[in-house]
Parts: structure tokens; C-alpha cells; sequence
């Protein structure tokens, strides 16, 4: 039976890349590979530039350029960016051609910050890390930013969380190739969790704001002490001193969802909040913060965080 073809993906990296999540994200295709003895995945680091060396304590990397059409285009986690910071020309040129000749560009961590510099995920759902939701949204507004998310796959485009998250889109990426299952064995054997679908079980906040000062500033506060009476769009438009049309288009230009789902994400934040802080019953803390329809706010709890209020309270008793 002839094998199939050996999946080819490149690891882009420049001088802001962290070479250690690059190397782990190459280690967990070559523990596939020897699981399942054959070389079904071929990972090389390239560079938009000819040839690069680039350094680490006690390592260093070589880099082929990328000339030929690959099965994955990766952006890898970046150690850091300064405010400044601007995405190099010639890597935005290669994702573009790349991605144009059919290859699935991804990224995890601020790697997204690339894709979207070339234009990649406008009008698609894409993740990064949840700290940089603010920044993000206010950077690259065209993008559908789902922050609470580990991995968003959009087919052509792959972006996944944060740091760690490298290991998750590598286990992302052999289930799409090979089988979940060999996805679970791997995730298991390297103590990683294979089936996260979540990171905002890990965020302080749920919405981060793009930008709330001007007609929203306060708004936040006002809504903190209203959380049980469940203030409506048309109240917060008061508070505000607003037209309710005008409330809704600059929360949503703000926030990147409607103020009804904002207040379900701030009842799940302070529920998750007493969860760890608080000994009283899960039904004494959901009433704490005006959940009338338990039913239904734990279905909304669990899409948001991935696991229901009591199985969050046994993680953080564990």
C-alpha cells in the first residue's frame, strides 16, 4: 500500500522569534513520525531572507529560504514586541505567496500579528493571546478576534493562543493529517491536554476593551455594581448620556460584542472569580451575581471556559 505524502511544513523565524518554542513545536512532529514509524512530517525552519543563523543560549538554528510551495506555513510564538513594533516586508511578502499557492499559513502566540499585517485574517476568526485582546482590536479591527479561544481554524488559516499553545496547533495539525487519536496518545504522553478548546479559563478578563475612554469611560465600574439587576442596552445608553444607536455602534467597536453578551461575560468572569475565592455553594454564587435561568447560564459558562461551574471548582481545589 503506497504511504502518502510526507507533509511538509515550514517554520518561519526572524531575530524576535523564541527559538525554544520553535524547537518544541518541531519535537512533537518528530515524535509523531517515530510513533509512526515513517517520516510523515518534515519540518524545516526557513527565513524570508537567503540564509540565517539564529542564536539562543546553548543553541543556534540554521534557516533555508523559501523558495518552494509547503503544505504549512508556521509562525512560531515571539519572545516580545515593542509598541512600535512593525512586521518584517519580506515576511508578509512570503505569507502572501505562500498562502496564494495553496499553502495553510498558522501561527500561535503573537506570530498572529504577521498574518494579520498581511492582510491573512480579515474577516476571519483568528486568536492570540488573551492579554493582547485590547491591542489587537485595536490594531487590526477587520479581524474577528475570538481571544478566548486556543485554536481558530479558518481552513486556509490556522492561529492558536498563546505561548504553550505552539504544542496545541501542532497536535491541531496531526489530527487534520494523521488521526485524533494519534493527537490524544501524543497529547497525553507529553502531558498536554489535546482536546483544550479554551484559554479563557486562563484570562483575568473575558472582554478586554479596544478602546472604552470618551462616552464608555466608567461604564465598566457602573456595570460591576449592577451585575444582579441585569442593566439593559437601553440603560447603559443612559448612563452613558447616548442614543441607543449610538451606544450599540461604539460598545461594539469597543468591546467586539454586543452589550448583552458582555454582561454573560462578566457574570461568568465573577463566577469564576468566587469560584476559587469563595466557599459558598455554586447556586449561592450564581444568584450573588443575578443568574435567574441556571439551565441556561451554564450552558453559556461552559461554551465560554469549556468545563461547568463545578468541574472548574474541583480544578482550582485540585
Amino acid at each position: 500500500m503506497p504511504q502518502p505524502a510526507p507533509v511538509r511544513i515550514a517554520v518561519l523565524l526572524s531575530p524576535s522569534s523564541s527559538l525554544a518554542m520553535a524547537l518544541l513545536f518541531r519535537a512533537v512532529f518528530e515524535r509523531a513520525n517515530r510513533r509512526l514509524g515513517a517520516r510523515r512530517y518534515r519540518v524545516t525552519f526557513v527565513s524570508a531572507q537567503p540564509l540565517t543563523r539564529l542564536s539562543a543560549p546553548d543553541v543556534t538554528v540554521a534557516t533555508r529560504s523559501a523558495r518552494r510551495r509547503c503544505d504549512y506555513l508556521v509562525v512560531t510564538p515571539y519572545e516580545g514586541i515593542e509598541p512600535g513594533w512593525q512586521a518584517d516586508p519580506a515576511e508578509v511578502a512570503l505569507l502572501r505567496r505562500q498562502h496564494a499557492r495553496g499553502a495553510v499559513v498558522a501561527s500561535s502566540c503573537l506570530g498572529a500579528l504577521t498574518l494579520a499585517q498581511a492582510g491573512l485574517l480579515e474577516s476571519r476568526e483568528a486568536t492570540t493571546h488573551w492579554s493582547w485582546t485590547g491591542y489587537v482590536r485595536g490594531r487590526y479591527p477587520r479581524v474577528a478576534w475570538n481571544t478566548r479561544r486556543i485554536v481558530c481554524d479558518q481552513g486556509t488559516v490556522i492561529t492558536a493562543g498563546g505561548y504553550l499553545a505552539t504544542v496545541d496547533l501542532a497536535l491541531h495539525i496531526i489530527a487534520a493529517n494523521s488521526s485524533r487519536a494519534l493527537a490524544h496518545e501524543l497529547g497525553r504522553m507529553m502531558l498536554a491536554d489535546s482536546a483544550r478548546q479554551h484559554q479563557s479559563i486562563y484570562a483575568l478578563r473575558l472582554a478586554d476593551p479596544a478602546a472604552a475612554g470618551g462616552s464608555l469611560s466608567g461604564l465598566e465600574a457602573w456595570l460591576d455594581g449592577r451585575l444582579r439587576s441585569a442593566p439593559t442596552a437601553a440603560e447603559m445608553a443612559t448612563h452613558c448620556n447616548m442614543s441607543l444607536r449610538s451606544f450599540h455602534r461604539r460598545f461594539r467597536e469597543a468591546y467586539g460584542v454586543t452589550p448583552r453578551k458582555y454582561l454573560q461575560l462578566k457574570r461568568v468572569q465573577a463566577v469564576r472569580q468566587r469560584l476559587g475565592e469563595q466557599r459558598r455553594s455554586i447556586g449561592q454564587i450564581l444568584a450573588e451575581v443575578g443568574v435567574s435561568d441556571v439551565t441556561s447560564f451554564r450552558r453559556v459558562f461552559q461554551r465560554e471556559l469549556g468545563c461547568s461551574p463545578a468541574e472548574l471548582r474541583r480544578r482550582l481545589r485540585g
